[in-house]
């Protein structure tokens, strides 16, 4: 089975090594010097909002922006600093269309602080390959982890310095595959609703391009994008450079810049969840009578939100008394061991695909008993279709068919008639707080072997900042996480 890296690189083969020579990168300008370092506002707002007004009693003089990104400067100028511009233009056209004022500055990465409120994002653009040493990948692990961003952007669409970002991403975060982000990702919506984007002349002309589809791949950490790689240039397009490129116009360029750093800014706290100091008290004692899952593993991303299961574990324990260990451990479908645990749970943020053995033992899986637990991470559409399309596929005989509101599933441990919604799902149900919860299942032999929820819960079990999920709100997501997993027990 190909792996999610060995798949885009046999697209990024087929699109870019097979086009004509990339285009040379713009003239060299001499680099302004580095400004003095400004430090970002302890509770920086997500954009656009302004930054926050002095009081009455400061000083009239009007505040220095804050530092949102951070131009990574390394020892050759012919390639980092070739659009001196580009973040300076991209922040003056922000402040003038989005009424937001921050401010840039230049580091390398050793200068770089691993306390993301020290640098928000760290923007890295050239055209030449590169690499990271042992010790410029630790400090970046450490940021990301933190809750940092990297933005990699190709200067001129070329495929020299794409492969690099895509290496040192790899080796940054070897646990997370980057893979080509669907337009059903948040970023795309996070200030203009971008579905389809201009190229310039230059990449249709060289048939670098073959659709209106903007190309971003993202590396994520538990559930955000923390590693987003623009393939094609978007830095001639932000400072107006008209120099021939495989990049986006102008305008497209704008949007596509003011986006990324909507979704960064909205999503910075979002990895630091309260659940993840949550430990569940086993102890290493007797096992006995204990609920084991099983986490699988998939091409797409699958460990969204580690602290999740953990915390609804410890609820379901409380709300029944029922003895819990959680062995922490990824299980795949081609791997006898998925035989081992009686529930598998599944999730995802994006399309998957399982192949012919993994679908066959999991259809053995389910025929002798077994349940697998499903939901859509954020809610996602591409998600939700690979997972109904692989089920159809693994249970052709059981389709999946919507719970009634009289199944014992919501009745029982917790009552549930409605659900409070997330703001995201809100706007798509005409700003109505409360709805219907949403539940299918594939039944064998009268009982269900696959309960499957395309809206997301794990945000709501792990209590953590998810402005972009489409889903639950944290109590009614534990609610029926727990009667999911009761149902999951007695059937």
């Amino acid at each position: 089975m190909k792996t999610l890296t060995a798949t885009l690189g046999a697209i990024f083969s087929a699109a870019a090594l097979a086009a004509p020579t990339p285009p040379d990168p713009p003239p060299l300008e001499a680099p302004k010097p580095p400004p003095a370092q400004v430090s970002s506002s302890e509770g920086m707002p997500p954009l656009p909002y302004p930054v926050v007004p002095q009081k009455r009693q400061e000083r009239k003089n009007p505040p220095q922006p804050p530092v949102l990104l951070t131009k990574i400067r390394t020892n050759d100028a012919e390639d980092w600093a070739r659009t001196p511009h580009d973040l300076p233009k991209l922040l003056e056209w922000m402040s003038g269309e989005m009424g937001a004022s921050f401010t840039s500055n230049i580091k390398t990465w050793a200068e770089v602080s691993t306390n993301p409120r020290e640098n928000p994002v760290l923007y890295r653009s050239g055209y030449k390959p590169f690499t990271l040493d042992a010790s410029e990948a630790a400090r970046l692990r450490e940021y990301l982890r933190n809750g940092g961003t990297v933005i990699f952007n190709a200067l001129v669409g070329h495929p020299d310095f794409y492969q690099s970002a895509i290496a040192a991403a790899q080796q940054v975060l070897p646990e997370s595959p980057p893979y080509r982000l669907r337009l059903d990702h948040p970023l795309f919506r996070a200030y203009n609703d971008i579905s389809h984007v201009q190229y310039r002349q230059r990449a249709i002309r060289d048939g670098v391009v073959s659709d209106s589809y903007p190309w971003l791949d993202g590396v994520d950490l538990d559930n955000r994008t923390a590693i987003i790689i623009s393939r094609f240039d978007i830095a001639m397009g932000w400072e107006n450079n008209r120099h021939d490129s495989w990049g986006y116009e102008d305008a497209d360029a704008r949007r596509l810049g003011a986006n990324i750093l909507c979704y960064v800014t909205a999503m910075q706290e979002a990895g630091r969840s309260a659940g993840k100091s949550v430990e569940l008290a086993d102890g290493g004692g007797s096992k006995a009578g204990s609920l084991r899952l099983g986490w699988v593993s998939h091409t797409g991303p699958w460990k969204t939100r580690p602290a999740a299961l953990p915390m609804l574990l410890r609820k379901f324990n409380e709300a029944t008394g029922a003895p819990v260990a959680f062995e922490w451990r990824e299980v795949s479908l081609s791997d006898a061991s998925m035989f081992e645990t009686p529930l598998l749970y599944l999730t995802g943020t994006t399309d998957f695909a399982l192949g012919d053995n993994e679908r066959a033992n999991l259809r053995q899986f389910l025929m002798k008993g077994g349940v697998l637990f499903a939901e859509a991470g954020d809610g996602r559409a591409t998600f939700d279709a690979a997972f109904r399309a692989e089920i159809a596929k693994v249970l052709p005989d059981h389709p999946l068919a919507p719970l009634p509101a009289t199944a014992p599933l919501f009745h029982q441990p917790n009552e549930i008639t409605a659900v409070k919604v997330s703001p995201a799902l809100a706007a798509q149900l005409d700003k109505r707080s409360t709805t219907s919860p949403e539940i299918f299942t594939a039944e064998i032999n009268g009982a269900s072997a696959v309960i499957y929820c395309p809206r997301d819960l794990a945000a709501g079990w792990e209590q953590a900042p998810a402005p972009y999920t489409i889903g639950y709100q944290p109590a009614d997501a534990t609610a029926l996480g727990v009667n999911i997993l009761f149902h999951a027990l007695v059937r």
